[in-house]
C-alpha cells in the first residue's frame, strides 16, 4: 500500500477533501484532480461542486496537504456524453439518469484515463460506497455503511476493471463522522454544504427545461388526459413530466393527480395512486458483475430510484443486454429511462435502463 499513487477526485466538498486527507495519512502519494464540467460563466446563478467555488476550495485543500492539484477540463465531454443524451431522453418522454451516466462515463471513465497518464495505481472519490473481492477474485460494489448517504445506486454500472482500481475511503463512515474528521484536521471545506446534484438548472426552474434551452430543443406540446382519455388540460411539453410526478402539473383542478404514463405528446394522469403500481419491468443496457445464462432467473432485490427501498425480485437475462425484473410485490411509479439497480443484500449485482413496466 505504501507509496502507491492515487488520483483523488476533488470536488471542493467536504467528502472528497476528507477522502484525500485520509489517503495521505495512510501513506499514499495523493494527487488532487478537479474535473471542470462547465464554463465559469455558467456558475453565477447556481454555484456548485463543478464551478469556480469548488475548484478554489479543492485547490486550498491540496495546498494544505502539500500535494499537486490539477484541473481537468471535461466541459466538452460532459456536454456531449451527459447533457445532450439527457435531453434526447427527456424529449422522448423518458426520464434520464444523468448522475449515474456521469459517474460511469466521466468521473470513472475519463478520470481513469487521466490516472493512466499520471501513472497512478488508483483513483479515489468521496462516495459513500465500498468494494469487496469475493472468493472467486471478482471485485464487487457494496453499499456504504451510512444508509442515509449510500451512493451505490449511482455507481452500479462500474465495471470489474474500474472497481479494482477504485478506493472509497468514506465507505465505512457516516456523514457526521466525516464532518468531525474534517473539523479536527481543519480541512477548508469542513462546513461546506452538500451539493444538490443539480448542475445548471439556474433560472430555468428545472433540469429538463434548462437542457431544452441549451440544445435548442422543441417542446413537444400536447394534452393531459385521464385514464379514459378525457382531456383535462393542455401541456407545454412532455419533457416537463415523469411517471409518478404529483407536483407542478398545472392542471388547474382541486383533484390530486399523478402522472401514469407518457405516449407521443399525450400525458396520462390518474387520481388513484394505487394504479401506479406495476409487477415488473424490462430494461436494456444491462451491466452485471456476474454473467447470467439467457433465460435463467436469480433472486435479488431491485431498486428503481435513488431513495426507494429495495424490494425482493427475480432477474432474468433476456440476451443482447436486455433483462426482465419481476417484483415479489408491486412497485409504484416506474419511470422509463431511469436506472433499475439489482442487489444481493449489500452487494450490487448490476444495473440497466428501464424500457417499460408491466
Amino acid at each position: 500500500m505504501q507509496n502507491k499513487r492515487v488520483i483523488a477526485a476533488m470536488s471542493g466538498g467536504v467528502d472528497s477533501s476528507a477522502a484525500a486527507y485520509m489517503l495521505a495519512e495512510q501513506g499514499y502519494e495523493v494527487i488532487g484532480v478537479t474535473m471542470k464540467l462547465r464554463e465559469c460563466s455558467e456558475t453565477e446563478e447556481s454555484p456548485s461542486c463543478c464551478g469556480v467555488d469548488g475548484i478554489l476550495k479543492a485547490s486550498a485543500t491540496c495546498a494544505k496537504l502539500g500535494i499537486r492539484h490539477y484541473v481537468y477540463d471535461c466541459v466538452k465531454e460532459f456536454e456531449e456524453m451527459i447533457l445532450r443524451p439527457a435531453w434526447d431522453e427527456y424529449s422522448q418522454g423518458r426520464t434520464p439518469s444523468p448522475c449515474l451516466n456521469c459517474n460511469e462515463k466521466v468521473k470513472f471513465g475519463l478520470l481513469m484515463k487521466f490516472a493512466d497518464e499520471l501513472d497512478a495505481d488508483y483513483i479515489a472519490t468521496g462516495h459513500y460506497s465500498r468494494t469487496f473481492t469475493d472468493e472467486n477474485g471478482v471485485t464487487c460494489l457494496m453499499r456504504g455503511l451510512d444508509a442515509n448517504k449510500d451512493q451505490s445506486y449511482f455507481l452500479a454500472g462500474l465495471s470489474r476493471e474500474q472497481l479494482k482500481r477504485v478506493l472509497f475511503p468514506l465507505g465505512e463512515m457516516t456523514k457526521p463522522q466525516v464532518r468531525e474528521y474534517a473539523r479536527i484536521h481543519d480541512i477548508p471545506s469542513a462546513e461546506t454544504p452538500d451539493s444538490q446534484d443539480a448542475c445548471l438548472v439556474g433560472a430555468y426552474g428545472s433540469f429538463s427545461e434548462m437542457l431544452r434551452h441549451r440544445f435548442g430543443g422543441t417542446a413537444l406540446k400536447g394534452d393531459v388526459v385521464d385514464g379514459k382519455g378525457i382531456k383535462i388540460a393542455p401541456h407545454e411539453g412532455i419533457h416537463r413530466f415523469t411517471v409518478g410526478q404529483r407536483r407542478g402539473l398545472n392542471l388547474n383542478t382541486h383533484k390530486t393527480y399523478w402522472v401514469k404514463g407518457i405516449s407521443g405528446n399525450t400525458v396520462t394522469v390518474t387520481d388513484d395512486s394505487a394504479t401506479l403500481f406495476e409487477s415488473g419491468l424490462t430494461a436494456d443496457g444491462m451491466v452485471t458483475v456476474y454473467e447470467y445464462p439467457v433465460g435463467e432467473s436469480v433472486r435479488c432485490q431491485a431498486q428503481v430510484r435513488y431513495r426507494q427501498k429495495p424490494v425482493d425480485a427475480s432477474y432474468t437475462y433476456l440476451g443482447d443486454g436486455r433483462g426482465r425484473v419481476d417484483f415479489i410485490e408491486p412497485v409504484s411509479a416506474i419511470a422509463p429511462g431511469q436506472a433499475v439497480v439489482l442487489f444481493d443484500g449489500e452487494r450490487v449485482l448490476g444495473r440497466g435502463r428501464i424500457i417499460t413496466s408491466f
